[in-house]
């Protein structure tokens, strides 16, 4: 059989009241209800330290560090981007560990715990994905403060011009920047996005980006709640 313990699961700075992943310890089983509890506890492992790594990095984009020296700017872009590139590596890590577990849902014999396994790790995958997804998004985010440092003036440390807006409506929907806070509802003309802000507006954008990002981490804690109850019904099988 196999015994389940809790794994305790805190995104900062919004924990979540209860533990929703579990992790597996193989007591007595069989070859492939062995596998199954190494490669879920893996999965579990880059879910968790991906909601960990969120929770720091909203509440990092919730500085105002943009706006500050030129040493205060580079650290916070520097660690926004090394939180992304944390988040990316899990990702893939626990991606491997789903295709594993897909694997294994094709050889188990058993009807029930062949629709348990797949479905645990449809959850687990689908959870990594959202948290993938925000990672894509704080990417391009850092890619834009980094491109936008490099039209400016190195040995400039102030306010660059104000962003200049068009009328909603002008462009196409996708040219909107995903992080524009919402009370501007507006587009921003492409050749005047780069470098054309100021560092206000940069920690304005953080901050959206930070509510957006938040607003996120409901639909990643619903996947690891299904994946959870899964595989719980897939651990009764060995």
């Amino acid at each position: 059989m196999l015994a389940i313990v809790l794994a305790a699961l805190t995104v900062s700075p919004s924990p979540s009241p209860t533990p929703l992943l579990k992790t597996i310890i193989t007591v007595k089983s069989t070859p492939l209800c062995g596998a199954f509890a190494t490669h879920t506890n893996a999965a579990i492992g880059s879910a968790i330290q991906n909601d960990r790594t969120l929770g720091s990095t909203i509440a990092t984009l919730r500085s105002d560090d943009l706006a500050g020296s030129t040493m205060d700017r580079y650290a916070e872009i520097h660690r926004l981007s090394s939180l992304a590139d944390s988040i990316y590596r899990q990702y893939r890590a626990g991606l491997g560990e789903v295709n594993q577990l897909r694997d294994l849902a094709k050889q188990a014999t058993d009807p029930d715990e062949q629709a348990e396994l797949k479905a645990a790790a449809d959850a687990l995958g689908g959870a990594l994905y959202r948290q993938h997804l925000i990672q894509r998004d704080l990417d391009g985010f850092v890619a834009f403060l980094e491109a936008s440092d490099m039209m400016t003036d190195d040995m400039a440390d102030g306010p660059r011009h104000p962003m200049t807006l068009d009328m909603p409506g002008a462009l196409p929907a996708e040219t909107t920047a995903f992080w524009l806070p919402a009370t501007q509802n507006a587009l921003i003309h492409p050749p005047l996005l780069v470098g054309s802000e100021s560092l206000e507006d940069d920690v304005s954008m953080s901050q959206a980006a930070s509510k957006d990002f938040q607003s996120r981490m409901p639909a990643v804690m619903q996947d690891e709640a299904t994946a959870g109850g899964h595989i719980e019904l897939a651990a009764d099988h060995c």
